[in-house]
Parts: C-alpha cells; structure tokens; sequence
C-alpha cells in the first residue's frame, strides 16, 4: 500500500433518497429521515474511496469496523456532505474519522471506520473465492 497521509480525506455528496430512510424488513417503515445505518454505508463509503487510491496492484481491502454517532435528522431530498478523514495508519489499518453534514451546515454525525488492507488472494480465499 502507498501510504496514505494522516489528513488526507476524500467526499461524498449524497441525496438522501427514500431508500436511505428508516425501513426495516420487519416492521415497515419508521422514519422519512436519513437512516442511521444509511449514515454508516456513506461512512464506509467514503473511507473507502479515500484508502483505492493507494491501494497498490494485487491488494485488496475490506471494512472491519464503523462506529456512527447520529446527532440529527436529514429529510428526502436533502443533500449530506459526507468525509472520511485518514487519523492513522498502522500497519495494515487505516482509520477514518467520518463526518455527515447537512447543506445548511448541521452536523448529522460523526463516527470512524477502520479498513483492513491485504494480498487479493488471500480476501478471495477468506470469502471463499477461486
């Protein structure tokens, strides 16, 4: 991996759409606003497209944890600024520092996420690729 520099972030913009609203398979819909594991995917997200540009050939990488404080409600059709922040790298894992931020400047939440980088082989022979 071409290390990624403590600082460095990358950025979403997302238009919360219906499907990103609080549903669950259960129980139907709960909430028309932004959904909290909706916020964790975008988090994920954006930690990742910061981390495929050092990613050298042959290496891969997969998520192994995202924590998401919710602060505050985003409604369809609004827009969410959403940044991953590299805090540290060691090793194989880089942390993000994660950010949603509403147009009108309203922080939605904060969190981190962690990815895990290593050989493509060894991801596909631990999903049980060929």
């Amino acid at each position: 991996m071409i290390p990624v520099p403590v600082g460095a972030a990358a950025e979403l913009a997302v238009v919360v759409t219906p499907e990103m609203t609080v549903r669950f398979d259960e129980l139907g819909p709960v909430h028309p606003v932004y959904a909290t594991y909706s916020m964790a995917k975008h988090f994920e997200e954006a930690g990742r497209k910061l981390l495929v540009r050092h990613l050298e050939p042959g290496e891969a990488a997969i998520g192994r944890s995202v924590s998401v404080e919710h602060l505050a409600p985003a409604w369809v059709g609004d827009t969410v600024r959403v940044t991953a922040e590299c805090v540290e790298l060691r090793g194989d894992r880089l942390t993000c520092a994660c950010r949603a931020v509403a147009a009108d400047g309203r922080e939605l939440g904060h969190g981190s996420t962690v990815q895990v980088v290593l050989p493509q082989q060894v991801l596909d022979a631990r999903l049980g690729r060929r």
